[in-house]
C-alpha cells in the first residue's frame, strides 16, 4: 500500500478505537474504498427497427401537425399580396441602381476611350 493508503487506514482504525472506548455503540464510519471503472456493466441498447422508427416518426410529425395554427385563406392571400409587392419594390430598386451603375461605366469607358 501506498503511503497515503496506510496513513488513511490507520486514522480509520483509531477512529473505531477511540468510539470502542468512548462506548459508542456504533463505530465510525471507515472511508469508502473507490470502485473500478471495470465493475460498472456497459448496457447496450439496440436500436428499434427502422421500420418501428418510421412509424414513430410519421405519428410524431402528425401529432405535432394537430398543434399547428393554420392561417385563414384571407390571412394567407394578405401576406402572399404583400410579399409579392416587396419583391417588386426591391426588384425597381435594383433595376434603377444597375441603370445608374451601367451609365457610369459607359461614360468612364467614352471618357478614357477603349
Amino acid at each position: 500500500m501506498s503511503e497515503k493508503e496506510n496513513l488513511n487506514q490507520e486514522t480509520a482504525e483509531e477512529i473505531v478505537e477511540t468510539a470502542a472506548e468512548e462506548g459508542k455503540t456504533q463505530p465510525a464510519k471507515e472511508p469508502k474504498a473507490k470502485k473500478d471503472k471495470k465493475d460498472k456493466k456497459v448496457k447496450t441498447d439496440k436500436k428499434p427497427g427502422i421500420g418501428k422508427r418510421l412509424g414513430r416518426f410519421f405519428r410524431e410529425l402528425k401529432a405535432e401537425l394537430k398543434k399547428v395554427s393554420w392561417p385563414s385563406r384571407a390571412e394567407t392571400l394578405k401576406k402572399t399580396g404583400i410579399v409579392i409587392l416587396c419583391v417588386l419594390i426591391v426588384g425597381v430598386i435594383v433595376w434603377i441602381f444597375d441603370g445608374i451603375a451601367n451609365g457610369l461605366v459607359n461614360a468612364l469607358l467614352s471618357i478614357f476611350g477603349h
